[in-house]
């Protein structure tokens, strides 16, 4: 054979390769809408069900509540999640302190564990512990509702997928390990606080502390800080769940120290303050939304963001009535059912979901829902739009309930923005969108539906 014969023999062997290459690793995006995918019929298949479901509830039960704090800090160093922009380094110091602080709600027979902690997020490889890890005490994912602050500057290395550790840097597994023991630890003590309580919620209108990242003032904002108080009847102790749309992003590259960022000096400044014994915060409706920047000096802003949230709550928590509880405890961990995965790497291509599988991972994630009375708890997989919330806040409305929504509660799927957005090329609608298109309304209605119960 000439050697032009055996250049022109190995470009047509390579072209096959990489044309084969490609139709194996990418697919047309799929546009399909979510009402005629099979997730969507599984989903509402498992949704009535749940409906069909009634249990007793013994309105003489008394709620009894207990909270602590266990402090995150490992004995070792690790990389700091988000690692995107900090090349793998280890934190270098404690900025200001780490911590899971956890709720334990008592009612009868039955519990909850509300666990918030000062994490990116609470990853699969912590909560699927808990399958076992606490039997011994009464509690597994059943009944532990897991959230994080959603701070970029806390410890990472506690996934292990080429993605995760993009985001959280070379795993280790000690990580996982540590952080899992963290929330065992305050659970057990939050339980052994229990004292009977009552209970309140208020929402509260902010200014100038959010605003929309994704598209501006085209987008809507969700501009409400969301508090759920705990009074305990005996010991006149106060406590605070808060969320807020804000993202924790003050710190972020530039920073190699812990910290908890601007939620932390906020639940500093309340305790501190004495206008609550306990402050806890989760992040809420985070997706699509920002911190209001009004300064480039980063503890500047800190400060701006966690003043400006504790002052709408000092002029507004002592209205929180508190009343005693009239349900029992409900709390559903209900399997949320989604496309394939739909990665777009262009307008109209999108990766294969071996491919993202390969990439990424491939685990089940999960809707979380507790009911406090009229208050219920909605824990989202996702970093869900805050241009979404009203809707959900709309429908929960009548049905005479208030939505506490969180995200990060011990799985991860992504970016859920708005459905009007999904053909934008940014970060969140096209990078981090893996199962869309349609995936806000879709879990609109399903979140809708399971609060509605």
């Amino acid at each position: 054979m000439s050697a032009k014969k055996r250049v022109a023999y190995t470009a047509i062997v390579l072209l096959l390769f990489f044309c084969s290459l490609f139709i194996a690793s990418f697919k047309i995006y799929d546009n399909t809408p979510y009402v005629q995918t099979e997730a969507y019929r599984r989903q509402m298949l498992l949704m009535d069900s749940i409906c069909n479901m009634h249990e007793s509830y013994n309105n003489s039960d008394l709620l009894k509540v207990g909270w602590a704090k266990v402090n995150l800090l490992p004995p070792f160093t690790t990389p700091i999640a988000i690692d995107a922009h900090r090349g793998g380094k280890h934190f270098n110091g404690v900025h200001d302190s780490i911590y899971v602080r956890a709720f334990v709600f008592k009612s009868g027979s039955k519990k909850v564990a509300y666990i918030s902690a000062d994490l990116l997020i609470i990853p699969s490889t912590v909560s699927s512990m808990f399958d076992t890890l606490m039997d011994e005490n009464g509690f597994n994912r059943e009944n532990i509702f897991f959230t994080a602050t959603h701070t970029h500057s806390s410890i990472g290395a506690w996934y292990n997928s080429l993605i995760g550790e993009k985001f959280a840097g070379k795993y280790d597994e000690r990580v996982p390990l540590h952080i899992a023991s963290c929330i065992r630890e305050a659970i057990l003590q939050a339980e052994a606080n229990v004292e009977p309580s009552e209970t309140g919620y208020g929402t509260f209108p902010t200014s100038k502390l959010v605003i929309n990242r994704l598209v501006g003032e085209k987008g809507s904002v969700d501009s409400m800080l969301r508090v759920f108080k705990i009074k305990q009847t005996q010991t006149g102790k106060t406590a605070a769940i808060i969320t807020f749309a804000a993202h924790a992003t003050v710190y972020h590259e530039n920073m190699m120290q812990l910290s908890a960022d601007w939620p932390g000096l906020l639940v500093k400044q309340l305790e501190d303050s004495l206008l609550v014994d306990f402050a806890c915060f989760s992040a809420g409706a985070v997706g699509s939304h920002g911190p209001c920047l009004v300064s480039e000096n980063e503890n500047e802003q800190i400060v701006y963001m966690a003043t400006g949230v504790r002052k709408v709550l000092e002029e507004s928590f002592t209205a929180i009535r508190c009343e005693p509880l009239h349900t029992s405890l409900k709390m559903n961990r209900m399997q949320l059912y989604l496309r394939e995965p739909n990665l777009r790497i262009g307008a109209k291509t999108a990766l294969r979901p071996w491919v993202f599988k390969k990439l990424f991972g491939n685990e089940s994630v999960f809707l979380l829902n507790f009911t406090l009375n009229n208050v219920a708890f909605v824990g989202t997989p996702c970093d869900f739009s805050g241009e979404l919330m009203y809707e959900i806040d709309s429908a929960a409305m009548k049905t005479n309930k208030s939505v506490m929504l969180t995200g990060f509660n011990g799985g991860y799927m992504g970016y859920v923005t708005h459905d009007r957005w999904n053909q934008l090329n940014e970060y969140e609608t096209r990078t981090m969108n893996w199962f869309g298109p349609e995936s806000g309304s879709y879990l609109q209605h399903t979140i809708n539906r399971l609060v509605a119960e």
